[in-house]
Formats: structure tokens, sequence, C-alpha cells
């Protein structure tokens, strides 16, 4: 009997220290919630409550709003959750409908369903580990058009606290048909891509970690692009364009560096880039001569080609392929 009294006592004591840890907690969360909000200008929102007792952080902000100089980005609400044994790991759900004002663009984005894992390394400073974002079903609307696709998918992973590797993948992509028909009236581009990627890193002045939510963003010092991907498929045939390597961003904004592309159905992409003007009719023979020798021998559709990124311009030796827009 002093056995089983002994072990139920021992019950009860555990069950209200971990009900004061949760409260300690929760009530911890909600001051440093309020102070965020109350000593970041950049941060606005009409109200927030801690729920999930006993085992859950369950944060629930009402109308947020985030200000920044050349980006705002509101919702109806936002919700983080995480285990009260795993605070350093949250997931956070979004409202289907999202609004974002990208320097004069107002971009509205509509999703079946948009959630976010962060992870952060324990500690004082919780820096930033790594973070997935997936959106199903998104739909961009901006300046009268509409881009849809089936799946969005953002990641981040830390190199260092500063310094972070991105990705951004894009699936089952239905660009804007107005917009597709006014920049290629010619009809020489797919109006549907199986997939859309790019990757990179990005070098900040300071660490992401709690710091950023009171103290602002830190400012990006570098931004490198490491890869790329566009794939699509017409008439059962299937056009890969994968590029690897390191090009990194001058004041303008335009890429320089040196790349491998690896080009799947590469004649047919030849057709369309010289159709499209984007290839110099006058060099289309030198090139075509130029690339049959980095052709794989197990396969001739697939070439493997080092390419050279000057100013923005991609080039084979000294002959122009192309040019890639400015990223900003």
């Amino acid at each position: 009997m002093r056995a089983i009294l002994f072990m139920l006592s021992l019950a009860v004591l555990a069950t209200l220290a971990w009900g004061g840890y949760w409260f300690v907690g929760a009530r911890g969360l909600d001051r440093a919630v309020s102070g965020v909000l109350a000593s970041n200008a950049q941060l606005q929102a009409q109200g927030h409550r801690v729920r999930g007792f006993p085992n859950r952080f369950d944060l629930t902000i009402d109308a947020p709003r985030l200000n920044l100089p050349a980006l705002s980005w509101q919702a109806a609400f936002v919700q983080i959750f995480a285990l009260s044994y795993r605070p350093h790991h949250v997931i956070t759900v979004f409202p289907a409908d999202q609004h974002f004002r990208i320097a004069d663009i107002a971009l509205s984005l509509h999703s079946q369903d948009a959630r976010a894992s962060l992870v952060m390394e324990p500690g004082l400073s919780l820096p930033l580990e790594r973070l997935v974002l997936v959106l199903k079903a998104p739909e961009a609307r901006l300046e009268g058009q509409t881009h849809r696709a089936e799946l969005l998918r953002l990641g981040s992973e830390a190199i260092t606290p500063e310094h972070h590797h991105f990705t951004a993948q894009i699936e089952t992509v239905f660009p804007d048909v107005t917009l597709m028909n006014a920049l290629d009236p010619g009809a020489h581009w797919p109006r549907r891509f199986d997939v859309l990627r790019i990757e990179g890193e990005a070098r900040f002045e300071r660490p992401l970690d709690r710091a950023s939510l009171s103290g602002g963003m830190p400012a990006l010092a570098d931004l490198m692009m490491t890869g790329a991907r566009v794939i699509w498929t017409e008439d059962a045939v299937q056009t890969d364009i994968a590029a690897q390597g390191r090009l990194s961003t001058d004041a303008q904004g335009r890429l320089d560096g040196e790349i491998t592309l690896d080009v799947r159905n590469w004649r047919a992409l030849m057709r369309r880039a010289a159709a499209a003007d984007l290839m110099p009719a006058e060099h289309a023979l030198l090139i075509e001569l130029a690339l049959s020798g980095m052709v794989d021998p197990e396969d001739p559709d697939r070439l493997r080609a080092p390419v050279v990124v000057q100013n923005g311009d991609i080039m084979l030796g000294p002959v122009i392929l192309g040019s890639l827009p400015p990223l900003f």
C-alpha cells in the first residue's frame, strides 16, 4: 500500500510540475510576443493568444502585418505550434489568402494549404538551422495576371549562422497565358512547366536568430546562385535543362561566374532559341558544331557544356548563347 501511495504521490507531483512548466512557458511566450510587437515597428498585430495545455504551445496571432522598406505582408492570422518539450522546432500555418506588396507591386497569394517547419539550434539566441515552406495549389495574382502551380516548396539550411543555402522549387507551373502570349507571341516556348527550380547561397551581415525579430532582419551581404533547373514535356518528349556552378551578382543585379549546363533534348532547344531570336542566327551553325563535341556518346540527345556568364551573357567561348535578366 505504501508503495502504491508513493507512486501516486510521484505521479501527482510530476503532473503539477509539468503543468507549472507549461504555464511558466506560456506566460513567457506571451510576454516575448508582446515585447517583440511593442519594440519592432515593422511588426504589427491586432492581438495574440497562447493555448495548447499541457503538451503544446499554440500561438495564434490575429491580423499580423510585416512592413519592410521594399516588402510588406499581411494575413488574417498566423498560427505557430510547438511541442512543449521541443520549443525550438515550430510548425507555422498560414491562411488560404495572403497579401504582399513588393516595391510598388501588389500580389495576392491563394493556396489550399500553406505551412512551414522551422528548426532553430537550442540555446539563448536560437539561430536558424533549417526552414521548409510548402504551399499546395498556390495561385498568385498580380497586375491582372494569374500564375498557378500544383506545389511550391522553399527551403533554407544553415551553413553557418550568417551563411545559408536556399532552394526554391515550383512543380506543374502554369504561367499567366496573357503574359506568356505577350512575351512569346510566336509560341516558341511551352505554356506549362513540369519543374522550375533555383538554388543558391545567401550571406547576411549578422546571424538569423531571435534578435532578428526585435532588431529587424539583417542586411544581405552576398547572394550567389549555385544551381537551376527547368523541365517541360511536349508531345511526350521531355526537355531538361540543369545548371550547376557558382554565379554571383554585381551591383546591377547581373550574374557573373562559371556554370556547367546539362541539357537533354538539346537540338530541339537550339531550334527554339534560334526561332525566338535568343541566339544570333549568324552563330547558329558555329554553336551547333561546338556543342556537338560535348554530346554524351551514350545519349546523343544529352550534352554537358561548361559556359561562362559575364554581365548576364551566357557565353560558350567567344559566342553568346543568350542572356539572363538582372536578379534585381
